[in-house]
């Protein structure tokens, strides 16, 4: 006979349900769930990434089950007027997060992070209708998320038909969830196979959009939660690396093995700076013997060893000067033209050229594309990076070191003050920060103009005896239509007989904007008589992701590559005593290894060892990283996607060596992320706290 369980109607008349209905209470919501969030994953996958692999379909699915388990227990395990309820409430919200996903992705070729949610009033009060344009035009895929919700409106009475299902039947429904997301993470574990594998992604890696592709949105949201709980793991060191025969640090002395290691020859460096080398007198011994946090005691080991960036000829070639740095919104090589941009072309053509330039692009965008260029750091997912910046001690920062030397400095920027809590990391990076109310007034038109910006600020700093300015510019932003974009509407007449889409011409027209600010930028500086002794430097935030891959193609000339190529773009930095000469730079490098740069140039005393990106002039070997850990070295480039290295010469590559270089990328991922939670430069420096600043 089978068992049954008593449960009480909705009249309140005691019912007898047997174990059957019971498991069909909870199983058919569950199993309804199962379908519609396995089927917006996959659909998300499609459109997103073009794509679907065996093993993200597989991971996805089982992955997905606990998700719909618990949320079919908590439809069928109450009484069932309630479970008719929630069961079109939890299909609407599943469906609103993936479909913000989709549309989110397709904007800003990111996913949403669940702490941007939380400034999500700030980002609705800026680009509210823009995102209302944008939720319109991708009318199809929010119309795919829209009919399960409707499905789970119509047959909720058949979906859920009975009474509650009873305590110790929703106690082992639970349990069944428990042990199925027990069961998927153990079967990851065993895949291991390749450089980046499936195991190496899910526990150690901040990869959204490799978790996206392999486990499905709802556990990629999952992991970042835990990472922004919990930080990030790093690969701990094994041992000394090799240093090159010809910079080998001088004057190492041995500490205490990283943990876990073997190794009896692990060297630190002294409490001094190591002649001809970037480096500060940093105690990596002392702090080591006495950390008690683990995971700092890692930080302070991984950090002592790294090899130092060596000076080089270049070391302070720009002492003394006055600094303008640029970080363009949406800016591209592509926008360039001889003719049509003769300002940015000359620039971008003469002082150092960069061969191999490259601007990743990181999962909040702007802000996050500004940390990197500025900080030299890598930053961290799932968060604001420099909004938490903002509460940190930095000393590299440029407006810091500038200040030091008794240069004015400032930031600029022609949009919202408050934007992305601007108002509190640039004046801790040492500026005098200026923006839309605060301090700068321009039309109220979108986007607002580079122009009318660069006219109003030059007199502000022009006449001081020396100056550092950092301008962030918006003219290239996002929409690229004649009906959102109102630089595009100036400069139409300049583009309108391209043979190019709409969009493509809209955003080559905008970018003539940042042009002309340029152009007055120059024209200023050389009547102040400041021209030649003022470095330029200008690079972008990002590509200009506002062009789907087909519309950045016509730009080409050919089917752009969007691991690699898409991120190619330019870096300028000229100076006016260097018109008309050239020196070209084919190392590869990236916006990570601007501000490094630029330290060294200015000969800044910063100690290389805590940035993340380098000099790109010195002899450090190169790598440029990118958000889901491809990355372009020396010796060839590595497809995260595919799990391949190719080398450049063709040959079979060694694994062995990639995996070291995925560790790496790993590492700086993981030691950025350090340094950001940390407050690392505080502690490594030990500079006071800010409480003790205050006073």
């Amino acid at each position: 006979m089978a068992p049954y369980a008593e449960v009480i109607s909705l009249d309140g008349e005691r019912s007898v349900l047997s174990s059957w209905e019971s498991w069909r209470q909870l199983a058919a919501p569950s199993l309804f769930l199962l379908v519609v969030i396995y089927y917006e994953e996959l659909f998300l996958k499609v459109y997103c990434f073009h794509m679907l692999t065996v093993e993200g379909m597989v991971f996805t699915f089982l992955f997905t089950t606990p998700v719909a388990l618990l949320l079919g227990l908590l439809c069928g395990g109450l009484p069932a007027r309630r479970g008719r309820i929630l069961l079109p409430v939890f299909t609407g919200l599943v469906s609103l997060w993936v479909g913000t996903q989709v549309v989110y992705y397709h904007l800003f070729k990111t996913f949403l992070t669940i702490f941007s949610l939380t400034k999500m009033a700030m980002v609705a009060g800026a680009f509210g209708d823009m995102a209302v344009g944008e939720v319109l035009s991708n009318w199809f895929p929010i119309l795919m998320m829209v009919i399960p919700t409707i499905l789970a409106y119509l047959f909720r009475n058949r979906l859920i038909s009975g009474a509650d299902a009873g305590r110790n039947q929703c106690l082992r429904w639970a349990a069944l969830a428990a042990a199925v997301q027990l069961v998927s993470m153990g079967l990851v574990l065993l895949c291991g196979g390749g450089v980046l594998s499936l195991r190496y992604i899910y526990y150690r890696t901040a990869t959204p959009e490799l978790e996206v592709q392999n486990f499905g949105v709802f556990t990629q949201t999952q992991l970042e939660i835990s990472r922004v709980l919990f930080g990030i793991k790093p690969d701990a060191p094994d041992g000394e690396p090799e240093p090159a025969p010809d910079r080998a640090p001088p004057d190492l002395e041995p500490t205490v093995p990283a943990p876990g290691s073997s190794s009896s020859n692990v060297s630190t460096p002294q409490p001094e700076t190591i002649p001809g080398y970037h480096t500060l007198p940093i105690d990596f011994r002392g702090l080591i013997e006495q950390e008690e946090d683990e995971g700092l005691k890692s930080a302070h080991l991984w950090f002592s060893q790294r090899e130092p960036t060596p000076e080089n000829l270049w070391t302070g070639y720009f002492k003394g000067k006055n600094l303008i740095w640029i970080v363009a919104e949406g800016f591209s090589t592509l926008a360039m033209d001889p003719q049509r941009t003769p300002t940015l072309w000359k620039l971008s053509h003469q002082g150092f050229v960069f061969d191999n330039f490259y601007t990743p692009l990181w999962g909040v965008s702007t802000s996050d594309g500004e940390y990197v260029t500025t900080t030299g750091l890598i930053p961290k997912s799932g968060v604001w990076s420099y909004s938490i910046s903002a509460d940190n001690y930095m000393p590299f920062a440029l407006g810091n070191q500038f200040r030091q030397k008794g240069y004015r400095t400032f930031a600029f920027h022609d949009y919202l003050y408050d934007y992305y809590d601007r108002d509190r990391s640039h004046p801790n990076m040492g500026y005098e920060y200026y923006a839309l109310g605060q301090g700068l007034e321009l039309e109220e038109v979108w986007p607002p103009s580079d122009l009318e910006m660069m006219e109003k600020i030059v007199p502000m700093f022009v006449q001081e005896d020396k100056f550092m300015v950092y301008c962030l510019t918006v003219s290239g932003h996002l929409n690229y239509t004649l009906d959102s974009n109102a630089m595009s509407v100036r400069h139409w007449d300049a583009v309108s007989s391209l043979p190019f889409s709409e969009e493509v011409r809209c955003y080559l027209a905008c970018q003539m904007e940042l042009e002309m600010a340029m152009t007055s930028l120059l024209g200023q500086l050389e009547e102040a008589g400041k021209l030649e002794d003022t470095v330029i430097v200008l690079s972008a935030d990002h590509y200009p992701y506002g062009l789907t891959d087909e519309q950045y193609s016509e730009l080409l000339g050919h089917q752009v590559d969007p691991v690699f190529e898409i991120f190619e773009n330019t870096l300028i930095l000229w100076s006016g005593d260097m018109e008309g000469t050239a020196v070209h730079v084919d190392k590869f490098c990236s916006s990570l290894d601007v501000m490094p740069t630029l330290s060294n140039l200015f000969g800044l005393d910063y100690d290389s060892r805590l940035i993340m990106g380098s000099d790109i002039l010195s002899s450090n070997e190169a790598l440029v990283i990118f958000a889901n850990y491809s990355f372009i070295s020396e010796e060839g480039f590595y497809n995260s996607i595919t799990d391949q290295f190719t080398r450049w010469d063709g040959d079979t590559p060694d694994l062995e060596e990639v995996a070291s270089m995925v560790a790496e990328v790993q590492n700086r991922v993981a030691y950025s992320a350090t340094i950001l939670d940390c407050d690392y430069y505080r502690l490594a420096l030990k500079a006071p706290h800010r409480e003790r600043e205050r006073r």
